[in-house]
């Protein structure tokens, strides 16, 4: 029996987790950025992966399709800080549209969805092992 599919679609659910933290702390790291001269803030980050996972095992494919990571076009955070040195006319500020409460929230739903995949990849790994077991005592 080959495994190597079972361990191929949890590791690239891990990569597609691993990316997840990486964009969320990305946002966070950016939530309390102002706009640059320019105008222009920070645009907070999104992973889309494709939701037609189905389709993929059907086709005998043994990875999760590669997810890209697109901004999220929100308007700036307009905070009033009439000393601040980047605040426009009316003393407003324009922070990044980056929502902390809903990063941690990816955050932690990535973290799970981790665990729940190594678990997998443990749980296959185990069975592997038990299948060399019986066949050795075959």
């Amino acid at each position: 029996m080959d495994y190597s599919q079972a361990f191929a679609i949890s590791a690239s659910g891990m990569t597609l987790e691993r990316t997840r933290v990486e964009v969320a702390s990305l946002n966070l790291a950016n939530a309390n950025t102002v706009a640059g001269p320019e105008g222009r803030t920070y645009q907070p980050l999104r992973v889309v992966s494709r939701a037609s996972f189905g389709d993929t095992v059907a086709q005998g494919l043994a990875a999760v399709p590669a997810a890209s990571v697109e901004p999220t076009l929100q308007p700036p955070r307009m905070v009033y800080e009439p000393g601040h040195p980047m605040a426009d006319g009316r003393g407003f500020v324009a922070y990044a549209g980056v929502d902390p409460a809903t990063e941690m929230v990816t955050l932690m739903g990535a973290m799970r969805s981790y665990e729940a995949n190594v678990a997998a990849m443990n749980t296959s790994r185990n069975m592997a092992l038990k299948a060399l077991e019986i066949g050795g005592n075959a």
